[in-house]
């Protein structure tokens, strides 16, 4: 079979990003009030003949490629023979897909992990929810604000700090900087997760008010990472990556101000830049 445009791009006709207005570009030479154009980050929710299976992180298109990806990667299926159809529906913001196995597929291998009853459920939550909001949701205040000279400084010190990442080029950094830009605390670790799991724990075990600093990532700006570090009470996250729109929802609603794309004496606020001075 030939190659065509569709297979090299995946240009299924979905969106794949969103338009953010008020976002403010802060760099030595001023300060620009911006539109950005962040990614769709979408909940997906994984059925196979009608039993849930799982809910995923996408963007919202190529979404049969993507269920069908799933069930190849579980085991679940060897190949397109195996499959009758899959049936892709939209709510709001959110997704689903419903993968139909070939009549004798099921029995012979097994009913596939999940319930129709969960799928149910978890439909009904996706609806109710905006895409990835945490069940256990955080609002912090308003606190004296930042100096946008403590954000430049993290972003020019960093990588020196970075032992692993020289050494390998593997790991991932997450840091809690004081109010100066100094750093107080970094840890690395081959998972972006872990980096931040290990700073909030290094952090907590040691009294450190999060209060007094803020927090600056090597990798991408993902809302589970954005959410563990509120959770902590850290209302300043800067990453060296963009956002998606699913972590620029969550910061709105948590009082968290996110600066992107901080590399050298340039950030871009998404969210919240009355905390940045």
């Amino acid at each position: 079979m030939g190659e065509t445009a569709d297979m090299r791009t995946g240009t299924d006709g979905g969106r794949f990003s969103r338009a953010v207005g008020g976002c403010v570009r802060i760099a030595e030479d001023g300060v620009q009030e911006r539109i950005e154009t962040v990614a769709l980050e979408v909940p997906f929710a994984v059925s196979i003949d009608g039993a849930f299976c799982d809910v995923l992180s996408c963007t919202p298109r190529d979404l049969e490629d993507l269920a069908f990806g799933y069930a190849f990667a579980k085991g679940v299926v060897e190949g397109p023979e195996d499959v009758a159809g899959i049936v892709v529906s939209e709510l709001g913001e959110c997704y689903g897909a419903d993968v139909h196995l070939r009549e004798g597929l099921r029995l012979n291998r097994g009913a596939p992990l999940g319930s129709s009853r969960e799928a149910t459920r978890t439909k009904g939550s996706l609806a109710a929810l905006p895409p990835y909001f945490p069940a256990h949701m955080v609002h912090l205040p308003d606190g004296e604000p930042f100096a946008r000279q403590a954000v430049w400084r993290a972003a020019e010190g960093l990588a020196a700090r970075q032992r692993m990442h020289r050494e390998t080029g593997a790991t991932h950094a997450a840091a809690f900087v004081d109010r100066t830009g100094g750093f107080v605390c970094m840890r690395e670790d081959v998972g972006r997760h872990n980096a931040v799991d290990k700073l909030v724990g290094a952090l907590s075990r040691a009294g450190v008010d999060p209060r007094d600093g803020f927090a600056y990532l090597s990798s991408r700006c993902a809302l589970e990472l954005v959410n563990k570090l509120a959770r902590f009470g850290v209302a300043l996250v800067a990453t060296v990556s963009a956002p998606t729109s699913a972590v620029l929802d969550y910061a709105v609603e948590a009082n968290v101000t996110l600066a992107a794309f901080a590399r050298g004496n340039r950030f871009t606020v998404y969210t919240h830049p009355e905390r940045i001075s």
